[in-house]
């Protein structure tokens, strides 16, 4: 009777923790409307014929978003995300009508609801939007860096991640703006139309700077919560040799999902604000780096190497990286 009651609590307690809320519920929240945006530029790029863009902006969810979400899904949420990235990609591949495209897509869409209510009612908190809508428009800001240069589109996929990212933290804007004080909502609500008219000319990135600089000067009065200033070159560069050390302490104890976070922070929160930077002294250096942080290591990871084939791996990108620090006079 006592072994039965263990074996019941042991399956309470690890139910339990399959639905527990996020770690970080902002990160989390962030993350899903990143996918969701991709692959609004995706359905965009297919329905004006673009296959290859259409591709390239449905690459990014499953092969490099989901890792940073996935062990905050449900089982049942993480299922459904795999099979809808599955059927979108089939459906890419098949070239099948724009309408069955937008189907599937929104099956994912769905699905991404599902997720955002696992948060709660942290979701519907106030301060809990303002943080999620300031991060999206950082990360839009970013994108836009990469995208444009003096006018011109240098980067079609980030310009289009730039849009569209917006647009989702408009989305979000509209869905709590009565929540939000008045002056505070008006001052957002204006920021995010400069935001998005700098963009659609393709305007100064320094003017977006200060229209997304205000529109978060707002937010945080609504969330109470400042955003962090932003990081030095050095800073990106010692906190990817942090990451990619821990990654290789982490695959070495047997921890490879720990391994696999620590790569996806490398290179999503630290490398691709070096990319910019790095691109212009050392264009083919940057596209090296960019894909062993963003793919390979992490496919490498995934066939179970050896800890020190591994290991070697990451020293190799260790090596590159100091190239580009001195490069980049850091």
């Amino acid at each position: 009777m006592l072994r039965r009651a263990s074996l019941a609590l042991l399956s309470l307690t690890l139910t339990s923790a399959a639905l527990a809320a996020p770690k970080d519920p902002v990160k989390f929240a962030v993350t899903l409307e990143q996918m969701r945006g991709h692959y609004d530029a995706s359905l965009l790029n297919y329905r004006n014929g673009d296959l290859v863009m259409a591709a390239k902006h449905a690459k990014h969810p499953a092969n490099e978003l989901y890792a940073a979400v996935q062990n905050d899904l449900t089982p049942a949420l993480r299922q459904k995300f795999l099979a809808d990235y599955a059927r979108i990609n089939q459906t890419l591949t098949a070239k099948k009508p724009y309408a069955e495209y937008q189907k599937v897509m929104n099956g994912f869409y769905a699905d991404v609801d599902a997720a955002l209510a696992t948060l709660g009612a942290t979701r519907n908190d106030p301060k809990f939007a303002a943080q999620v809508i300031a991060q999206i428009l950082e990360n839009a800001e970013h994108e836009y860096e990469e995208g444009v240069q003096g006018g011109k589109v240098t980067n079609l996929a980030e310009y289009q991640d730039a849009i569209y990212y917006v647009a989702r933290a408009g989305t979000w804007f509209d869905r709590n703006a009565r929540k939000f004080p008045q002056h505070q909502r008006e001052e957002t609500a204006q920021a995010l139309r400069d935001a998005a008219a700098i963009i659609a000319r393709k305007g100064d990135v320094k003017v977006l700077e200060q229209a997304i600089d205000g529109a978060k000067t707002e937010l945080a009065e609504i969330s109470g919560v400042q955003q962090a200033a932003k990081s030095s070159n050095a800073t990106y560069f010692a906190n990817i040799d942090r990451l990619l050390a821990a990654a290789k302490s982490h695959y070495a104890g047997g921890m490879a999902d720990d391994a696999e976070e620590a790569l996806i922070n490398a290179y999503l929160e630290n490398f691709e604000y070096l990319e910019g930077p790095l691109g212009q002294k050392d264009k083919a250096l940057e596209t090296k780096l960019e894909k062993r942080l963003r793919e390979d290591l992490r496919a490498l990871l995934k066939s179970k190497p050896s800890a020190q084939k591994f290991s070697a791996a990451v020293d190799a990108a260790l090596a590159d990286l100091k190239k580009a620090r001195a490069l980049l006079g850091e």
